[in-house]
């Protein structure tokens, strides 16, 4: 489940004075961690020293962790994270019930944050540009935001960041990935060789630079890192695609034909695209609306929220919506309206009172949060798998509201 929530951020700001000597070598341990896939352990260490965001480096490595090694993510604002046995991967368990140690990191203000503080610190418009392309490769947390404009944000930071020597081999790619996005093939391939000019090992950037050579007619010059991607995937299915392609450019500088890629890959991305545009649209009226406390708000909420309200990628986009404009108590009062009104299965009701419950929670109102939190543990355990992340957070918030004696 996906959700911005305020109520479980905690901790206490040391002394910067008192810290400055054991920056580099807390960023150290936290990277070592990471090379031993102790992601949570990785973030508990940076979280501890320093609790309060107050360091760039640090908030940048926090970010490194629960961008790039998260299991769960609620509107990429909560994060669950594990340390991992050597054999297991972030890739196979992502997304899957399990138990998860729940970080809170509010990317977006914290960042802003820290940039209005120092305008000149350009390894804040890295972070931004990395957690914009974030939000955008995952769906997720996207604050009323379209994917072309997350990705103009990210390009926009990235490339401010670039010009002012911060970069990484990520920012490259995700440069690149736009780029080619918008069919711009040679522009793409550029970024795609600088990110490998950072990290050559990079399985990703091997596909997409093949991806994009074969694209701009150079099979020649594709086969190498189509090979190299097949050589360094883990994934299976990702090791398949890049051994297809490997065949198929073998083929073409043999005299057979050119891999239809790009027809290919167009075909499976525009086969819900009109449904897609559909919901987009609407979606964006009410931002709109909400954005101006128009009189129409409520109603496009309720076309919005009836498309579908068993899924939970509605109530994340109306979340995203109302608290970008601050209306948390608006979004509270319409779930709870629709508690009576609404079809009376446990996905939907369940899914009502989890979020109703959880803006309680954050307008501070823990009382009424409380019954909400019970009913939505009772009706969505009659959907849900037991070992469903959302539980941990029911736990969490019923320990938070529970009435004292």
């Amino acid at each position: 489940m996906r959700l911005a929530l305020s109520f479980f951020a905690a901790g206490l700001l040391l002394a910067p004075a008192a810290q400055a000597q054991t920056e580099a070598a807390v960023l150290q341990q936290a990277e070592q961690l990471i090379q031993q896939k102790k992601y949570e352990s990785a973030y508990r260490v940076l979280d501890k020293f320093d609790p309060k965001n107050a360091r760039t480096a640090v908030l940048l490595k926090k970010e490194d962790v629960v961008l790039n090694y998260y299991l769960l993510s609620v509107n990429h604002e909560i994060f669950g994270l594990q340390d991992l046995k050597p054999t297991q991967r972030v890739e196979e368990l992502r997304g899957k019930p399990g138990r998860y140690g729940s970080v809170r990191l509010p990317l977006r203000p914290l960042l802003d944050s820290l940039k209005r503080l120092r305008p000149t610190d350009y390894g804040l418009d890295l972070g931004l540009g990395h957690y914009y392309y974030a939000v955008q490769q995952c769906g997720c947390g996207r604050q009323g935001l379209s994917e072309d404009e997350l990705l103009q944000r990210a390009e926009q930071y990235f490339t401010t960041a670039h010009a002012h020597q911060r970069e990484d081999f990520e920012s490259h790619f995700a440069l690149g990935f736009i780029s080619m996005r918008r069919k711009q093939m040679a522009e793409g391939a550029a970024e795609l060789e600088r990110s490998l000019a950072l990290n050559p090992n990079y399985p990703n950037a091997h596909y997409n630079l093949a991806y994009a050579y074969s694209a701009l007619g150079r099979p020649a010059d594709a086969l190498p890192h189509a090979r190299r991607a097949g050589a360094l995937y883990q994934n299976p299915e990702y090791k398949a695609d890049a051994v297809s392609m490997t065949a198929t450019l073998e083929k073409q500088l043999k005299g057979g034909a050119a891999p239809n890629l790009l027809g290919t890959r167009e075909a499976e991305a525009a086969a819900n695209a009109k449904d897609q545009a559909a919901y987009d649209a609407l979606k964006a009226q009410v931002a709109a609306a909400v954005a101006a406390k128009a009189p129409n708000a409520k109603a496009l909420t309720l076309q919005l929220f009836q498309l579908n309200p068993a899924n939970d990628a509605v109530y994340s986009d109306l979340m995203d919506i109302y608290q970008e404009h601050e209306q948390p108590a608006a979004m509270a009062a319409f779930f709870q309206e629709q508690l009576p009104a609404a079809p009376q299965t446990p996905a939907v009701q369940g899914l009502l009172h989890f979020y109703v419950a959880c803006l309680d929670m954050q307008l501070q109102r823990p009382a009424e949060a409380y019954p909400h939190f019970r009913q939505a543990d009772m009706l969505l355990r009659k959907v849900s798998s037991p070992d469903n992340p959302a539980f941990a957070i029911i736990k969490k918030g019923l320990n938070e509201s529970r009435p004292k004696k």
